[in-house]
């Protein structure tokens, strides 16, 4: 059964031009920034309350001070026969003369309404010369007897282009008034009590309109209780949406691992601990009735492939099919060999499906795949389309899982029943977030590397090395090494005092030619730059100057060298992640960070913490903390939207309160009482989808 909105949250979820004053115009400006839904506006919170009635005497009111200020007017100064000029009122206040400064204002108006004699309230910023205070556009101006228009305690809200505060504010007021005004409650009254927050529609109308001067702050009680309904909602979808599958009645698989003992056998070293506990929960997850949905979170180099392959071993030893999808054409290409390798001598069929096969082969392998007679099938999103039909299908792995979204999971699950699904990345997420990230999936980790892989050598030089980081790699090529260029920019621009990517081709092809570089980059068409980053693969060129493209979907061993340009401008997880590109042959990888002068105190911090640690699961908590959930790579395509008010690093105690709470609810956790919950914060889209 899909869950439904209830009729009440109707108005919520309709269009802001509901609300009085906003046409077309402020729909689109709205619409960009904000969203298009009345919900949208009550979920946009203020940055910060204006007290504009607690005044100080004007004589001790600094500079840039939010005043409110009765004024007996004096004198108008007119623009009238010059219109760019401002439109002046000189006024008096507590022995101060006062200038109210208009632009862009029609005198007709200031002069009718506010005359010589007049008594206004005045509210806005102050600014001083010598002895005169001015205001200058003030936010509000009245006759003293319309003062209630002035708001005591107003809201500042982060602002966008062609929409100042004063609308938003006014918008959000309407929108406030559609809130139903008997929600129930869906927290325990002893989660309420204990943390002394306020009812959700309390803590949204005391935010928006503040009868006191409340701190719009984490530890605000309004705010705590708002982010732990978000938090609570996002982890009961995604907790609901496990327990869907935890229910299905799986036919369980036999737990036979010879094929990959015979694979073992191969191998020029062992397996880590790591690895073996890993492989350990794969098959406890296949001979169980339940089917598996894990992720496998290991550092770059840690060995997640071979692990992989053991349940896909599994899985054809028990008479089923096995799929791996993967983001680029080129890392599809990569396991296809590194499996065949494996499994030839095994009798195990494996196929390639890329854009790359023509037609005739393509018929042909899609006729094999649905007849079962091929086994293992590798490829990209193609995997997912239509006209791929399997035979029975018994486990589905995707590599590097952030680049698909969770729809086209749920997709590669339909092509089977009771599939079981393997997620792999190389992006590790802090223990703390595991829940709030992957809170659908179990997880298992590789925290050790193979004795066998080398640490990479990680420079940290002045861009004014670049002499001698040209002499460097010119002695690299000349010993038949490959080589990595990163730059951040595409194009040069005015603000930006850095070389461009094309630039930086351009330079490097003059001084490099012979060694044939070649440029791979975001605005590249798909084809024209999967076709330079495999002449780079075949040898056919050894510089490739590429943008952040190659941080994932990349396997070259034979790589040794990384130069990332401007690297105090990527993220700590970011430059983990290039970095990684190097020293996965037998060769030594070198990374060399080339930054700028002037470094901030988080940059000059990413780059020593990246200098000096090699541990990708370390590096990703520096890396939070330094910049904030919302950057961290990969959670865009996780099926999760930013948060609106939770902060997963401050606001760590409401995803362990909300957990804990999501665990002793067990049984009960379809209550029908959280549908409209799960609707109030757009989380049933992916539940409901599983439905269809």
């Amino acid at each position: 059964m899909k869950f439904q909105r209830p009729s009440f949250l109707y108005p919520l979820f309709s269009e802001i031009t509901l609300i009085p004053g906003i046409g077309p115009k402020t729909f689109k400006l709205l619409e960009s920034k904000i969203g298009k839904k009345v919900i949208d506006l009550l979920f946009h919170l203020p940055h910060t309350v204006i007290n504009r009635l607690d005044n100080l005497d004007l004589k001790h009111c600094p500079t840039n001070s939010i005043i409110t200020k009765k004024i007996l007017i004096t004198k108008h100064i007119s623009n009238f026969y010059n219109s760019k000029r401002p439109y002046k009122l000189i006024g008096h206040c507590e022995n101060f003369e006062i200038e109210i400064v208009f632009f862009n204002y029609k005198g007709q108006y200031i002069e009718k309404n506010f005359p010589v004699n007049s008594v206004v309230i005045v509210s806005g910023k102050i600014n001083r010369f010598n002895e005169i205070v001015k205001f200058t556009n003030p936010d509000y101006i009245y006759e003293v007897s319309q003062i209630d228009k002035i708001p005591k305690f107003e809201p500042i809200y982060p602002l966008t282009a062609g929409v100042n505060n004063k609308l938003l504010s006014k918008s959000i007021r309407h929108a406030i008034k559609l809130i139903p005004p008997d929600l129930p409650e869906w927290i325990p009254n002893k989660i309420v009590k204990e943390n002394n927050w306020p009812s959700f529609s309390e803590a949204l109308k005391s935010i928006h309109i503040p009868n006191t001067m409340i701190e719009v702050d984490n530890k605000s009680s309004y705010l705590q209780r708002l982010s732990f309904d978000e938090v609570f909602a996002n982890q009961l979808g995604m907790q609901i949406y496990k327990k869907k599958y935890q229910t299905l009645n799986v036919n369980k698989n036999k737990r036979k691992s010879k094929y990959f003992k015979k694979c073992l056998e191969s191998l020029s070293f062992n397996l880590t601990n790591s690895q073996n506990e890993c492989i350990e929960d794969l098959y406890s997850d296949l001979c169980s009735k339940t089917q598996m949905k894990r992720i496998l979170q290991g550092d770059v180099g840690s060995g997640k492939t071979i692990v992989a392959l053991a349940a896909i071993l599994n899985v054809i030893e028990n008479s089923k099919q096995a799929s791996l999808m993967a983001p680029t054409e080129l890392l599809s290409i990569q396991h296809y060999n590194f499996i065949k390798n494996f499994t030839e001598s095994l009798s195990i069929k494996v196929a390639l499906l890329t854009s790359k096969i023509d037609k005739d082969e393509r018929i042909s392998i899609l006729d094999k795949i649905s007849n079962g007679y091929i086994d293992i099938v590798i490829g990209t999103h193609s995997l997912i389309s239509d006209r791929v039909t399997f035979n029975n299908l018994g486990i589905a792995v995707i590599d590097e899982q952030h680049k698909f979204g969770v729809i086209q999971r749920s997709k590669v699950l339909a092509k089977g029943e009771n599939v079981h699904l393997l997620l792999l990345t190389a992006t590790p997420i802090p223990r703390s977030l595991s829940m709030t990230v992957y809170g659908d999936l179990d997880l298992s980790e590789i925290k050790e590397k193979p004795k066998n892989r080398k640490k990479i050598i990680t420079k940290v030089l002045p861009l004014e090395k670049y002499e001698k980081v040209k002499m460097a790699i010119s002695r690299a090529l000349e010993n038949e090494e490959k080589i990595y260029w990163v730059c951040p920019l595409l194009e040069e621009t005015e603000k930006l005092d850095l070389v461009s990517l094309n630039n930086r081709f351009k330079i490097l092809t003059k001084s490099f030619s012979k060694f044939n570089p070649t440029l791979a980059h975001g605005k590249m068409d798909n084809y024209e730059r999967e076709k330079s980053i495999e002449r780079f693969f075949n040898n056919e060129s050894r510089i490739l100057i590429a943008s952040t493209v190659i941080e994932v979907g990349i396997d070259i061993p034979d790589a040794t060298i990384i130069i990332i340009e401007n690297a105090e401008r990527f993220g700590l997880a970011q430059l983990h992640q290039l970095r990684g590109r190097v020293g996965r042959g037998n060769k030594q990888g070198t990374c060399i960070l080339l930054y700028k002068d002037n470094l901030s105190k988080n940059a000059v911090k990413r780059l020593k913490t990246l200098r000096e640690s090699d541990d990708g699961f370390f590096i990703a908590e520096e890396d939070l903390k330094l910049r904030g959930f919302g950057d961290i790579i990969g959670f865009q395509q996780s099926g999760l939207k930013n948060f609106k008010f939770a902060d997963p690093i401050i606001h760590e105690d409401l995803f362990k309160l909300a957990e804990s709470y999501i665990i002793k609810l067990n049984k009960n956790i379809n209550d029908a009482r959280y549908n409209f919950l799960l609707k109030l914060f757009d989380k049933a889209e992916i539940i409901n989808f599983t439905e269809t």
